[in-house]
């Protein structure tokens, strides 16, 4: 693996053909270095924590900091971990529902407003139905310029409020992964509506 700094700064200036040669480097390496606990090795695999990490990095190239080949591989390996954890605290959630986790009930677009309450705070409820609504077509406006599969998830487990199994079966994907892919998603969901505000 021979990472040149050059190669770096095409890519974090948005080069994405130089961003994904990076990541084709660097996958060996990073499969080789991450491990799912025997618990979860049904739920999910390595591959769906490195296809949900190129994601990331195409989407956070421009924070890449250390502009080394080490701090490129540092930056791409906590990616990496901080799915795994997304993906095994989804799993473990889901085994054991808290209150804060369940679905409201209720009329039409409640799921709606218990996702805007979740990912920008209670605040954005507190100005009447019309400043709801108007964060409500904010928050649908985001989610359209979200990757694909980080849409399909919100509006699948989110507003549709499906099961995470049935999810992962019409994606295609473990349920892990869409835990790990509602994770991300609502992240950022989050820093999207925080920026526009």
């Amino acid at each position: 693996m021979a990472i040149e700094r050059e190669q770096i700064e095409q890519a974090v200036a948005g080069d994405k053909a130089a961003l994904e040669a990076l990541l084709l480097d660097v996958m060996p390496q990073l499969r080789a270095t991450l491990a799912v606990g025997d618990g979860w090795n049904r739920a999910f695999d390595v591959e769906d924590i490195l296809q949900v990490t190129s994601l990331e990095a195409f989407l956070r190239i421009g924070s890449l900091e250390q502009r080394t080949s080490g701090g490129f591989v540092t930056w791409l390996r906590r990616i990496a971990e901080n799915n795994l954890r997304d993906a095994v605290r989804g799993l473990e959630a889901a085994k054991r529902p808290q209150a804060s986790d369940r679905r409201t009930q209720g009329v039409s677009g409640e799921s709606s407003r218990t996702l805007l309450a979740a990912v920008a705070g209670e605040q954005a409820t507190a100005g009447g139905r019309v400043a709801l609504d108007e964060e409500l077509a904010r928050m649908e406006a985001a989610i359209a310029t979200l990757p694909r599969s980080y849409r399909e998830v919100l509006r699948a487990v989110e507003l549709a409020e499906r099961p995470v199994a049935e999810v992962a079966s019409s994606m295609d994907r473990s349920e892990g992964a869409v835990h790990m892919l509602r994770s991300r998603a609502r992240a950022r969901l989050r820093e999207i509506l925080t920026r526009s505000a």
